[in-house]
Protein backbone atom coordinates (compact mmCIF):
# COMPACT_ATOMS: atom_id res chain seq x y z
CA UNK A 1 0.00 0.00 0.00
CA UNK A 2 1.60 3.17 -1.20
CA UNK A 3 0.73 6.22 1.08
CA UNK A 4 0.78 9.64 -0.17
CA UNK A 5 1.97 12.41 2.21
CA UNK A 6 0.20 15.72 1.75
CA UNK A 7 1.83 18.88 2.02
CA UNK A 8 2.22 20.58 5.49
CA UNK A 9 -0.07 23.53 5.58
CA UNK A 10 1.33 27.32 5.26
CA UNK A 11 0.80 30.02 7.71
CA UNK A 12 2.55 32.40 5.87
CA UNK A 13 0.27 35.62 4.66
CA UNK A 14 -1.36 36.23 1.64
CA UNK A 15 -1.87 39.73 0.06
CA UNK A 16 -2.76 38.74 -3.04
CA UNK A 17 -5.33 37.11 -2.14
CA UNK A 18 -6.40 39.23 0.61
CA UNK A 19 -6.30 42.19 -2.08
CA UNK A 20 -8.66 40.07 -4.17
CA UNK A 21 -11.30 39.16 -1.25
CA UNK A 22 -11.31 43.31 -0.03
CA UNK A 23 -12.44 44.22 -4.08
CA UNK A 24 -15.11 41.62 -3.85
CA UNK A 25 -16.33 42.94 -1.47
CA UNK A 26 -15.96 46.36 -2.05
CA UNK A 27 -17.98 45.70 -5.27
CA UNK A 28 -20.97 44.43 -3.67
CA UNK A 29 -21.40 47.39 -1.19
CA UNK A 30 -21.09 49.61 -3.93
CA UNK A 31 -23.88 47.58 -5.98
CA UNK A 32 -25.92 47.54 -2.71
CA UNK A 33 -25.77 51.11 -2.24
CA UNK A 34 -26.76 51.81 -5.96
CA UNK A 35 -29.75 49.58 -4.99
CA UNK A 36 -30.68 52.06 -2.03
CA UNK A 37 -31.05 55.15 -3.93
CA UNK A 38 -34.45 55.58 -5.78
CA UNK A 39 -34.23 55.40 -9.71
CA UNK A 40 -36.83 57.84 -10.13
CA UNK A 41 -35.90 62.02 -8.90
CA UNK A 42 -38.87 63.00 -6.61
CA UNK A 43 -38.92 66.68 -6.80
CA UNK A 44 -39.28 68.72 -3.66
CA UNK A 45 -42.79 69.62 -2.34
CA UNK A 46 -43.96 73.37 -3.83
CA UNK A 47 -45.02 76.21 -2.05
CA UNK A 48 -48.93 76.40 -1.97
CA UNK A 49 -49.84 79.56 -4.12
CA UNK A 50 -51.40 82.60 -2.66
CA UNK A 51 -55.10 82.52 -3.01
CA UNK A 52 -56.39 85.24 -5.30
CA UNK A 53 -59.26 87.12 -3.68
CA UNK A 54 -61.60 86.81 -7.04
CA UNK A 55 -64.17 90.25 -7.27
CA UNK A 56 -67.31 89.11 -8.47
CA UNK A 57 -70.01 91.31 -9.86
CA UNK A 58 -72.87 92.42 -6.89
CA UNK A 59 -76.29 91.46 -8.32
CA UNK A 60 -78.78 94.44 -7.49
CA UNK A 61 -82.04 93.18 -6.42
CA UNK A 62 -84.71 95.93 -6.81
CA UNK A 63 -86.58 97.07 -4.16
CA UNK A 64 -90.12 97.21 -4.03
CA UNK A 65 -92.07 99.26 -1.04
CA UNK A 66 -94.83 97.66 0.28
CA UNK A 67 -98.43 98.98 -1.22
CA UNK A 68 -99.51 101.31 0.57
CA UNK A 69 -101.86 100.44 3.65
CA UNK A 70 -105.02 101.83 3.14
CA UNK A 71 -105.89 104.58 5.68
CA UNK A 72 -108.93 103.85 7.69
CA UNK A 73 -111.22 107.30 7.87
CA UNK A 74 -112.66 107.05 11.17
CA UNK A 75 -116.26 107.63 10.89
CA UNK A 76 -117.96 110.45 12.57
CA UNK A 77 -120.76 109.95 14.64
CA UNK A 78 -123.54 112.72 14.36
CA UNK A 79 -123.50 115.59 16.09
CA UNK A 80 -127.17 115.30 17.78
CA UNK A 81 -128.66 118.99 19.19
CA UNK A 82 -130.38 119.00 21.78
CA UNK A 83 -133.69 119.78 21.59
CA UNK A 84 -134.22 122.74 22.71
CA UNK A 85 -138.12 122.91 24.41
CA UNK A 86 -140.14 126.00 22.74
CA UNK A 87 -143.00 127.45 24.42
CA UNK A 88 -146.61 126.75 22.87
CA UNK A 89 -147.65 130.57 21.31
CA UNK A 90 -149.85 132.46 22.85
CA UNK A 91 -152.83 133.41 20.61
CA UNK A 92 -153.24 137.31 20.46
CA UNK A 93 -156.51 138.72 19.23
CA UNK A 94 -156.20 140.11 15.81
CA UNK A 95 -157.82 143.58 16.86
CA UNK A 96 -155.62 144.28 19.44
CA UNK A 97 -152.34 143.41 17.17
CA UNK A 98 -154.09 145.65 14.22
CA UNK A 99 -155.04 148.53 16.62
CA UNK A 100 -151.20 148.87 18.36
CA UNK A 101 -149.49 148.55 15.16
CA UNK A 102 -148.88 151.97 13.93
CA UNK A 103 -147.43 152.83 10.01
CA UNK A 104 -143.62 154.42 10.75
CA UNK A 105 -142.92 157.45 8.97
CA UNK A 106 -140.82 157.22 5.83
CA UNK A 107 -139.13 160.30 6.93
CA UNK A 108 -137.70 159.01 10.50
CA UNK A 109 -136.42 155.91 8.76
CA UNK A 110 -134.06 157.90 6.56
CA UNK A 111 -131.60 159.20 8.14
CA UNK A 112 -130.24 162.63 7.30
CA UNK A 113 -126.85 162.64 5.66
CA UNK A 114 -125.99 165.59 6.87
CA UNK A 115 -126.95 165.07 10.72
CA UNK A 116 -123.97 162.37 10.60
CA UNK A 117 -121.02 163.72 12.42
CA UNK A 118 -117.61 162.67 10.90
CA UNK A 119 -115.35 160.49 13.32
CA UNK A 120 -112.21 162.78 14.76
CA UNK A 121 -109.05 161.12 12.78
CA UNK A 122 -107.11 160.16 15.67
CA UNK A 123 -103.40 162.54 15.62
CA UNK A 124 -100.59 160.43 15.29
CA UNK A 125 -98.38 159.31 18.17
CA UNK A 126 -95.37 161.52 17.97
CA UNK A 127 -91.91 159.88 17.29
CA UNK A 128 -90.33 160.41 20.94
CA UNK A 129 -87.25 161.97 20.68
CA UNK A 130 -83.77 161.77 23.20
CA UNK A 131 -84.39 163.44 26.14
CA UNK A 132 -81.15 165.45 27.05
CA UNK A 133 -79.78 167.08 30.66
CA UNK A 134 -80.77 163.49 32.36
CA UNK A 135 -78.66 162.11 34.69
CA UNK A 136 -77.30 158.88 33.66
CA UNK A 137 -76.16 155.95 36.12
CA UNK A 138 -73.27 153.56 35.57
CA UNK A 139 -74.55 150.09 35.39
CA UNK A 140 -70.72 148.83 34.24
CA UNK A 141 -68.27 150.90 33.86
CA UNK A 142 -65.06 149.47 33.94
CA UNK A 143 -62.15 152.27 33.78
CA UNK A 144 -60.28 152.24 30.25
CA UNK A 145 -56.76 150.91 29.59
CA UNK A 146 -54.13 153.59 29.95
CA UNK A 147 -52.26 153.76 26.12
CA UNK A 148 -48.94 152.79 25.99
CA UNK A 149 -47.78 155.85 24.21
CA UNK A 150 -49.72 158.01 26.86
CA UNK A 151 -48.18 156.18 29.30
CA UNK A 152 -44.63 156.82 28.23
CA UNK A 153 -44.94 160.31 27.50
CA UNK A 154 -46.31 160.72 30.70
CA UNK A 155 -49.86 162.11 29.15
CA UNK A 156 -53.06 163.03 31.54
CA UNK A 157 -55.99 164.88 31.29
CA UNK A 158 -59.65 164.73 31.84
CA UNK A 159 -62.26 164.26 28.53
CA UNK A 160 -65.68 164.87 28.88
CA UNK A 161 -68.17 162.66 26.55
CA UNK A 162 -71.80 163.15 25.20
CA UNK A 163 -73.37 159.77 25.63
CA UNK A 164 -76.67 158.85 24.29
CA UNK A 165 -78.26 155.80 26.17
CA UNK A 166 -81.08 153.74 24.43
CA UNK A 167 -83.93 152.47 26.53
CA UNK A 168 -81.74 149.42 27.31
CA UNK A 169 -79.01 150.83 28.62
CA UNK A 170 -76.60 150.48 25.73
CA UNK A 171 -74.47 153.39 24.91
CA UNK A 172 -75.75 154.64 20.98
CA UNK A 173 -73.15 157.46 20.26
CA UNK A 174 -70.56 158.68 22.49
CA UNK A 175 -68.83 161.89 20.99
CA UNK A 176 -66.49 164.53 22.59
CA UNK A 177 -68.12 167.10 24.67
CA UNK A 178 -64.83 168.22 25.96
CA UNK A 179 -61.06 167.31 24.83
CA UNK A 180 -58.39 166.58 27.48
CA UNK A 181 -55.51 168.26 24.78
CA UNK A 182 -54.61 164.53 24.15
CA UNK A 183 -56.06 163.02 21.76
CA UNK A 184 -55.16 159.55 21.97
CA UNK A 185 -56.63 159.94 25.33
CA UNK A 186 -59.79 161.16 23.62
CA UNK A 187 -60.32 158.38 21.56
CA UNK A 188 -59.40 155.97 24.39
CA UNK A 189 -62.05 157.13 26.46
CA UNK A 190 -64.52 157.13 23.47
CA UNK A 191 -63.94 153.44 22.50
CA UNK A 192 -64.32 152.53 26.44
CA UNK A 193 -67.79 153.77 27.00
CA UNK A 194 -69.36 152.82 23.82
CA UNK A 195 -68.07 149.00 23.49
CA UNK A 196 -67.81 148.51 27.53
CA UNK A 197 -70.03 150.51 29.55
CA UNK A 198 -73.70 150.51 30.12
CA UNK A 199 -76.27 152.27 32.43
CA UNK A 200 -79.55 151.93 33.94
CA UNK A 201 -82.40 153.03 31.48
CA UNK A 202 -83.22 156.89 31.76
CA UNK A 203 -86.98 156.90 33.02
CA UNK A 204 -89.90 159.70 32.06
CA UNK A 205 -93.19 159.14 33.75
CA UNK A 206 -92.02 155.86 34.54
CA UNK A 207 -91.41 154.50 31.20
CA UNK A 208 -87.92 154.08 29.48
CA UNK A 209 -86.73 156.50 27.31
CA UNK A 210 -83.59 157.31 25.36
CA UNK A 211 -81.32 159.83 26.91
CA UNK A 212 -78.37 162.11 26.85
CA UNK A 213 -75.96 162.78 29.19
CA UNK A 214 -72.46 163.85 29.98
CA UNK A 215 -69.70 161.31 31.16
CA UNK A 216 -66.35 162.48 32.60
CA UNK A 217 -63.20 160.22 31.98
CA UNK A 218 -60.14 161.16 34.45
CA UNK A 219 -56.14 159.81 33.25
CA UNK A 220 -54.12 160.02 35.79
CA UNK A 221 -50.68 158.79 36.21
CA UNK A 222 -50.89 159.19 39.71
CA UNK A 223 -47.93 161.06 40.95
Amino acid sequence: MVRTQLPAPSFAIDLSRILALSAAIGLHLLAMLLLLIPLSHVAPPQAPAKAQPVWQQPIVVPITPPPPQPTVQPQKRPITQPRVPTAAPVPTPVQAALADASPMPVQDAIADPAAVAAEPSVPPTPVSMPVAGMQLQYLRAPAPPYPRDALRDGLQGSVLLRVLVDVDGQPLEVSIARSSGHRILDQAAREQVLKRWKFHAALQQGMPVQAYGLVPVNFSLGR
